[in-house]
């Protein structure tokens, strides 16, 4: 069973698919999860998940925002670069205009939780999270992210005490991994 795909063929064919807020479209959703994403997307979430994510730049630069060691910082992934993002490392994609980028992911185990989550400015505090089980990231982030625009959270730029652990943003999040 042969899975050849003309790279470039596929993404003229799918570019119109790259529309915000998450602008990707899934070559293949099977045990990887195979992904063009396009340009322009800024984003204030940051997205957590329990696995490693690889990213690669077909076309342009981009810059994947990480949180580590409590603090914020900027990897820059150059057209042709390749970038091994470990797992359950909180990170957020801005893609420039006329980019696109591919991003594998693995399948989630039944067990496993994503979460999308976003601070308060450049702090560590968290002002907006939500958890799920990820089956398809191309529907189901759209609707977190328009969640959290009609939000108090959003309106007011201030979490709602407690409900960080409660049903306000969506549940708890998992424990750590090993």
């Amino acid at each position: 069973m042969e899975r050849r795909v003309g790279v470039r063929a596929w993404v003229e064919e799918n570019r119109g698919s790259f529309q915000p807020p998450v602008c990707n479209k899934l070559m293949h959703q099977e045990q990887l999860k195979v992904m063009f994403v396009g340009g322009p997307n800024t984003r204030k979430d940051y997205h957590i998940e329990e696995g490693e994510e690889v990213f690669y730049q077909l076309e342009g630069d981009m810059v994947l925002r990480v949180l580590e060691q409590g603090k914020h910082r900027d990897v820059v992934i150059r057209q042709g670069e390749i970038f091994l993002l470990p797992a359950r490392v909180p990170h957020s994609p801005q893609r420039f205009a006329n980019t696109v980028g591919l991003v594998v992911e693995r399948r989630r185990l039944e067990t496993e939780l994503d979460g999308l989550r976003y601070y308060v400015g450049d702090t560590m505090d968290v002002l907006f999270e939500k958890w799920f089980y990820c089956k398809d990231l191309s529907t189901q982030l759209a609707p977190i992210i328009q969640e959290f625009f009609s939000s108090e959270q959003y309106r007011t730029g201030k979490p709602i005490p407690g409900g960080l652990l409660g049903g306000d943003n969506g549940g708890t999040a998992p424990e750590p991994g090993p």
